[in-house]
């Protein structure tokens, strides 16, 4: 707002020219006229409080030419869309005699619709009274359509989350109540087909022995799959988002199932992984060309990852319960594997006694030692892929060490891919190990995965093998359930770590620095998950 009427005092005479006080009326004159913005000047003595003054800029901002808007009220700028409640709250400011400012959508001489920012006060004479009305008009246009810009970016922001968030759930609560892959991988496509702005989607796994990626489910307005094969290296959005583990987006024409889908005009293919593991590639449809915008991407690539965490999770849980596994011996040899640096520098024997996984989700490797377990802990120290080593306890032919693992290793990889250590023993720089994993996983992508992070890696033996044998499940899973984080992780350690051998090869207080928690706090966890495991077991 321009200070102007409280710096000099104006009036207006008939033809609307200003004589100043105390102010050269020529210099006032060029002030106003050359204003950036526009000014107005009203009579509220005669009818309708009409224009008698309006400079340069008025007439730039609003396309009149002064002769046909002097003698008029500024109502004449008010259209269709002007809110009434602005205007209202303007006139309610003029009869008080008020200073005002509102925003008012106006219209131009040719109709074209524009923001008005309008700022209004009164002139007074020397006496007080009222002589004149001054307004100031700025166009806003730009600043408003900007506002309604951000707000609806940030409602379709908003919207996203909801959608995001409630897709993500469902998709989650369908894999976790699923009793199958394939039951698992249906819900997801029904689910996903039937929500808006989708139409039809279907999930393809890679088949290495033909090296295409065939569809296995598939659900919405469209035809069966069944017979689809994208051969990998394929110019096609779904090879396209294996090969490069990324969301692929485009006209549906890039698709090799265009004609299962007829109603749709774009598609989104996005790789369902975990970690660097891709299991396969769900593919999507929408009748609108502009479907999968960037933000619609994002939907995409989270639903993605989510099926990839949640097929992860399933695979390791059959791993655990399936009768039938596929068995890879392997053996490691070189430095690119701690285990084998660790024994080749140290030449001492390592045998795997178990893993847990601490608060920070980072995995605990527990080695019984056949040799000088101080020196292992030193080499661990330095040794690729070790976040943390620490001795357990020694003994005087070898001791227990605890290895805390980064995520870049091969056993992380192996999780990844849904495998379990049978057994890992390390010696004279090479390392054996026996690896379970569903039958659903191809001995292939296994081994594939592994020489491609380590090519001293030799398979020694793939076979199939039995689950090994478990009594009373049920009674394992009850108990697992009803055991916290902490009393599970204190129960494990205090188990792997020879607390429960005779004699004692470590005490509570060793274990509770370990976990980092007090000698009490940790026979408080401990206490806490031996009653739960006796009362379960004497209630059988």
């Amino acid at each position: 707002m321009i200070g102007l009427p409280t710096l000099i005092r104006i009036r207006a005479d008939a033809t609307g020219m200003v004589e100043g006080y105390g102010v050269d009326a020529a210099l006032v004159e060029r002030a106003i006229s050359g204003a950036p913005v526009g000014v107005t000047i009203t009579d509220p003595d005669r009818p309708d409080n009409p224009l008698v003054y309006v400079n340069d800029a008025f007439t730039r901002i609003t396309g009149y030419e002064r002769a046909e808007i002097l003698g008029k009220n500024c109502r004449f700028l008010q259209g269709e869309a002007t809110d009434p409640d602005a205007v209202a709250e303007l006139r309610a400011a003029i009869d008080a005699e008020e200073p005002v400012t509102v925003e008012l959508l106006n219209y131009r001489a040719d109709g074209e619709p524009f923001w008005n920012e309008v700022t209004v006060a009164p002139l007074t004479d020397e006496d007080g009274d009222l002589t004149h009305f001054v307004g100031f008009q700025a166009d806003v246009t730009a600043r408003k359509e900007a506002e309604r810009a951000l707000a609806d970016r940030t409602a379709t922001l908003e919207h996203l989350v909801d959608r995001i968030d409630g897709l993500l759930q469902d998709v989650t609560a369908t894999l976790m109540q699923a009793t199958s892959r394939p039951e698992g991988e249906r819900g997801v496509v029904e689910r996903i087909a039937a929500a808006d702005p989708y139409v039809y989607a279907w999930f393809g796994v890679p088949d290495r022995s033909t090296e295409e990626i065939v569809a296995t489910t598939w659900a919405g307005t469209g035809d069966s799959v069944a017979d689809v094969a994208i051969p990998f290296g394929a110019d096609d959005l779904t090879s396209r988002a294996y090969a490069t583990g990324a969301v692929q987006t485009g006209a549906v024409a890039a698709s090799a199932c265009a004609d299962h889908v007829p109603t749709a005009r774009s598609v989104a293919a996005t790789p369902i992984a975990y970690g660097d593991t891709i299991y396969g590639v769900l593919t999507v449809y929408a009748t609108d060309p502009e479907a999968f915008a960037d933000e619609e991407t994002v939907v995409i690539r989270a639903v993605g990852r989510t099926i990839g965490t949640g097929v992860n999770a399933a695979q390791n849980q059959r791993v655990l319960v399936a009768d039938t596994v596929v068995e890879l011996d392997l053996a490691v040899s070189g430095t690119e594997f701690f285990l084998s640096q660790l024994t080749a520098e140290t030449g001492a024997v390592l045998e795997h006694r178990g893993s847990v996984y601490d608060d920070d989700q980072r995995l605990s490797m527990f080695f019984e030692v056949n040799g000088d377990p101080d020196a292992v802990v030193t080499a661990a120290a330095t040794a690729e892929g070790v976040d943390a080593v620490e001795l357990v306890y020694a003994a005087d032919d070898g001791g227990l060490i605890e290895v805390g693992l980064a995520d870049e290793t091969l056993v992380a990889g192996l999780a990844e891919l849904g495998g379990q250590i049978r057994s890992l023993t390390a010696a004279d720089g090479t390392a054996e190990f026996t690896v379970a994993v569903t039958e659903e996983i191809e001995p292939r992508a296994v081994t594939e995965r592994l020489t491609a992070a380590y090519p001293e890696i030799e398979v020694l033996a793939v076979r199939e093998g039995q689950r090994r044998p478990t009594t009373k499940r049920e009674f394992v899973d009850e108990i697992d359930e009803q055991l916290t984080d902490r009393q599970r992780t204190a129960l494990e350690r205090a188990f792997i770590s020879g607390y429960y051998d005779a004699p004692r090869t470590t005490t509570g207080e060793e274990i509770a620095a370990s976990m980092g928690v007090s000698r009490a706090t940790f026979h408080q966890h401990l206490r806490a998950a031996e009653r739960k495991l006796i009362a379960e077991f004497l209630a059988q």
